[in-house]
């Protein structure tokens, strides 16, 4: 018989289920009805141990949990009435219409969505619902049940991270990874065969899903070399979670943290608003109160608008480190001369084939500008020496800096447009040699010491290591992988790749839904991270042994480490 942890039980007597009351109030329109059967808090109660215990999401299973797991204990003092008869056939349709009754009710008090959602219906009547349906709120109106939704969700992550004792989350600096992984619906719309077989026509849709707030996902294969032949094409229908996953800050051990969800924007449409939606499980996180560091995001976010996406992290104190599609490669932005090549600002001298380094790596084998591992790393290296230093930490709007590597008391290379470059402190440095029309018209980055940077120049591409370089390959992989390992694990473990499991309509409940599951998640992770720890420490503490008889251990042979021909016991002098 499931019971509740003392955790459990006092969850949500705080202000999360007085802000649901709340809101129950806001929108009441008259006297009300009957008095509930039971409140709000049975039910969050109930869907956390449903996600705990690895049962199905079903509002049956809720019901089951409400009125046949749960002891005469907890009952009373969760304020459950007893439960009717087994034979009660009436008695039970009645608990579990209770149970729907409630999971509606909060979820009404959250759904942005005015699709018209459980019935497959005709383009025509599905327009014509969605629009009547539309009008029933102002846009306002629908923004705040959308906030409404996210913050309930993320008040249900931060739950579980309050899991974790406080003198482990005090060691993690903030390091994120932030990704959209797809969870399938359990409807999906019927289209036009004939229309769907010819090559380029879009299909029109015969009677539309029972999940309209769900869409089409199509993800073709990724990779890194730029075969797009390899790999699968994966499809389907769903939504997307933009999860934002806790990484390690770096390669020591105090560093070391479980891969934890700490945010999550609502459940959306596969491929909308990435950059938004990634900044909204970011926004949520600092929100509560945790800190920020390094930020590893793939490909989509690097694509995504810089007014979405990377400046809303950077003003919120997320540093990025990204990775690029092909044609993001190269020089990317100029500012007074300098050059934004892959992320970082380069002395306009550069050569060829370092601006092309990553370009070259990634062409095909058989394109004769492909070059191996050893020589991109080379290049990459080399690279390093034509970068722009930064000359002060950036101020509070946000603008640096920068010097070009031959200016200032202590120069990397020697230039003549910088004649204090060239002296006898500098003698074996790279020399930079500009042409003739940098001699004759030089850029303000060669006259002067310092170029300053506003946010937005180059922000798009911004990042703050080398790319390519080693402490980049170090911080990317160990924080993506993170990021990608949890995905798995929640998909897997958690089961949210099993739409079967959690059958309600409507982007808000596969929201709340997908909630529960993180929170399990979390919390499972977190106790393997602390047994982990406590085995390491040699604290564990380990169960009495139930059986009577000797283990197969107890006759294992006493074996001393000693060479073979020393003398184990030396003689006593005495």
């Amino acid at each position: 018989m499931t019971q509740p942890s003392h955790w459990l039980s006092g969850w949500w007597t705080t202000r999360k289920s007085r802000t649901l009351e709340e809101w129950k109030e806001e929108q009441r329109r008259g006297p009300g009805g009957r008095p509930e059967l039971f409140s709000k808090r049975v039910l969050l109660v109930a869907l956390t141990i449903c996600a705990l215990t690895n049962q199905e999401l079903l509002l049956e299973t809720v019901c089951d949990v409400i009125f046949r797991q749960l002891n005469e204990r907890w009952r009373a003092e969760l304020g459950i009435p007893d439960p009717p008869a087994d034979g009660d056939r009436n008695g039970w349709r009645a608990c579990y219409r209770n149970v729907r009754t409630r999971f509606h009710g909060i979820r009404d008090l959250m759904d942005p969505s005015p699709l018209p959602k459980n019935r497959r219906l005709d383009d025509d009547t599905f327009s014509a619902l969605s629009a009547s349906n539309q009008l029933m709120r102002s846009e306002a109106g629908w923004k705040q049940l959308e906030q409404r939704l996210e913050w309930f969700a993320n008040q249900v992550l931060e739950a579980s991270i309050g899991v974790m004792p406080r003198e482990y989350r005090q060691r993690w600096k903030g390091s994120m990874g932030v990704d959209a992984t797809f969870v399938p619906s359990y409807a999906r719309p019927h289209k036009n065969a004939e229309q769907a077989a010819r090559k380029g026509s879009k299909s029109q849709v015969v009677t539309h899903s029972a999940d309209p707030d769900a869409g089409g996902y199509r993800r073709d294969p990724d990779d890194r070399d730029g075969d797009a032949s390899a790999g699968v094409v994966k499809v389907g229908y769903g939504y997307e979670n933009t999860i934002a996953v806790s990484g390690s800050d770096g390669p020591d051990r105090d560093s070391y943290f479980p891969s934890l969800a700490m945010g999550m924007a609502i459940l959306h449409r596969p491929g909308h608003d990435v950059g938004r939606n990634g900044i909204r499980a970011l926004a949520s996180v600092r929100s509560r109160g945790h800190p920020a560091n390094w930020l590893a995001a793939d490909r989509a976010y690097s694509s995504a608008k810089s007014e979405d996406f990377q400046l809303p992290a950077r003003a919120i104190g997320y540093r990025a480190v990204f990775d690029y599609k092909v044609d993001q490669l190269g020089v990317r932005a100029n500012w007074q001369g300098f050059l934004q090549i892959e992320g970082n600002w380069y002395c306009p001298m550069i050569p060829k084939p370092l601006i092309d380094a990553t370009a070259d790596r990634r062409a095909k084998k058989t394109d004769p500008r492909h070059i191996d591992k050893a020589t991109y790393d080379r290049r990459i290296a080399e690279r390093r020496q034509y970068r722009a230093r930064l000359k002060e930490q950036p101020d509070s709007e946000g603008y640096e800096r920068l010097q070009c590597p031959a200016a200032g008391p202590s120069p990397l290379v020697r230039c003549e447009l910088k004649p204090r470059s060239i002296s006898r402190k500098t003698q074996g440095k790279l020399r930079i040699m500009p042409n003739e029309s940098f001699r004759s018209l030089p850029p303000p980055c060669c006259t002067q010491q310092s170029i300053t940077i506003p946010p937005d120049a180059g922000a798009k591409f911004a990042q703050e290591l080398a790319y390519g370089s080693p402490e980049w390959k170090a911080t990317y992989n160990k924080v993506r992988n993170a990021n990608e390992g949890y995905n798995g694990y929640v998909k897997d473990d958690e089961s949210l790749d099993l739409p079967r499991r959690r059958r309600v309509h409507g982007v808000a409940a596969q929201t709340v839904f997908a909630a529960f599951l993180h929170l399990a998640a979390n919390i499972r992770k977190i106790r393997a991270f602390l047994e982990r720890i406590a085995e390491e420490a040699g604290k564990l503490r380990r169960l009495p042994r139930r059986r009577k008889t000797k283990p197969l251990s107890d006759w294992s042979p006493d074996v001393h480490s000693v060479a073979p021909g020393s003398d184990p016991d030396p003689p006593s002098s005495a």
